[in-house]
């Protein structure tokens, strides 16, 4: 088994967009990833976010379309968080 890194999220505040910052934090994390010896950086975006979709194949990321991504909830607690 390989060691990868996940990005789970990339948020820059409104205020500080287009000023560079994503891409300086992308290459911080892919950095970290070199440094620990890990093969690579894996992260998983929405069809619609098109700055992100312009942003990692950018920054040098590959888009896999080899590859089916699954999630299974936890509605008993999805359903604690949203009812509080």
């Amino acid at each position: 088994m390989q060691r990868y890194w996940l990005l789970n999220d990339l948020y820059v505040n409104e205020n500080y967009r287009g000023k560079g910052y994503s891409k300086e934090l992308i290459e911080e994390a892919k950095e970290l990833c070199r440094s620990s010896n890990a093969c690579g950086v894996l992260l998983e975006t929405g069809k619609s976010n098109d700055v992100g979709n312009r942003l990692y194949p950018a920054c040098g990321f590959e888009l896999y379309d080899s590859v089916n991504f699954y999630e299974w909830t936890n509605r008993e607690q999805k359903e604690k968080i949203v009812n509080g």
